[in-house]
């Protein structure tokens, strides 16, 4: 595994300091956010380094010595993220997997008439209490699997189900998604994943932190202790006793901040067994990261 560390540095979050400081020092690592029509003072950029290196070390102190003078705009929002690269030997020897939906879409399933029930204020962690309803007409047509902005609505193709069903993989559900223009037909092309199965809390061996620049602390935690927003510093740990061995499961930790439409969303957890099969039949739409059972 080889493992990056990628920021995103932006002037329109005051951060223009660290934009500068990246396109001079890092030309070559950096590239430019948001096409070639920027407003003044809307300047984006991405630079990604690899984490062992000493790139790396230096975007650090810059960021920590901005965030030591106590700048808003260097405190209040992540920074960065790891990106670990497998290859496929490490992917295919891996006991369980982090499946990571990557398209996302709007309008989401409560825009449509999809209905909730919010069960707390604080993080905005719900229960859906209705059938999805939703303009398919914007899933991503050829992705396999997608989720809307909303984290926890995740749709699936009917090639999906045919796969899952005919490898016989646990612990999953297919639900109807109903069409925003015609709330009485069902969908054919598309169902919701919905996810029975149990992975668990995450171990004390998975390690959290605001992003790669302050590893001691968490974004934000929900004051009920329902979900937490934080970036994953390390792979994803779990119990080994506390997985029930589906295909794929999800965990009982939740995760982000959610306000508006937005809700916490668990991980996403497969087995071997799940990524097998989904490779054999080239679904698009994911990604998937190293797990560990201890």
């Amino acid at each position: 595994m080889t493992e990056y560390v990628n920021v995103r540095a932006s002037q329109t979050l005051g951060q223009d300091d660290l934009v500068a400081f990246l396109r001079s020092r890092f030309p070559a690592a950096t590239k430019r956010v948001g096409g070639r029509r920027i407003a003044e003072g809307t300047y984006c950029v991405e630079t990604k380094v690899r984490s062992d290196s000493a790139e790396f070390e230096e975007i650090r102190d810059f960021i920590q010595a901005k965030r030591k003078e106590g700048l808003p705009s260097y405190f209040n929002f992540t920074i960065g993220h790891y990106l670990r690269k497998y290859s496929k030997k490490e992917l295919c020897q891996a006991e369980i997997l982090r499946l990571l939906i990557n398209p996302h879409f709007e309008p989401c399933g409560e825009e449509c008439g999809t209905i909730y029930e919010t069960l707390c204020s604080e993080c905005n962690w719900a229960r859906q209490t209705s059938d999805l309803i939703l303009d398919t007409r914007r899933v991503p047509q050829h992705n396999d699997i997608s989720e809307t902005i909303a984290w926890v609505e995740w749709v699936v193709s009917s090639k999906f189900v045919k796969v899952f069903v005919d490898s016989k993989l646990t612990g999953a559900r297919f639900r109807p998604i109903f069409e925003f223009k015609n709330p009485l037909k069902v969908s054919t092309d598309w169902s919701q994943l919905w996810v029975t199965g149990n992975a668990g809390a995450l171990a004390d061996a998975t390690r959290l932190g605001r992003d790669p620049f302050s590893p001691l602390e968490v974004s934000w935690r929900c004051p009920l202790e329902h979900s937490v927003s934080a970036s994953f510093l390390s792979e994803v740990y779990l119990h080994r006793n506390a997985w029930n061995g589906s295909d794929i499961s999800v965990t009982s930790a939740l995760f982000g901040q959610g306000r508006n439409l937005l809700r916490p969303v668990p991980l996403i957890v497969i087995s071997q067994r799940m990524y097998q099969a989904v490779e054999r039949a080239e679904l698009k739409g994911f990604s998937c990261e190293v797990a560990h059972l201890i």
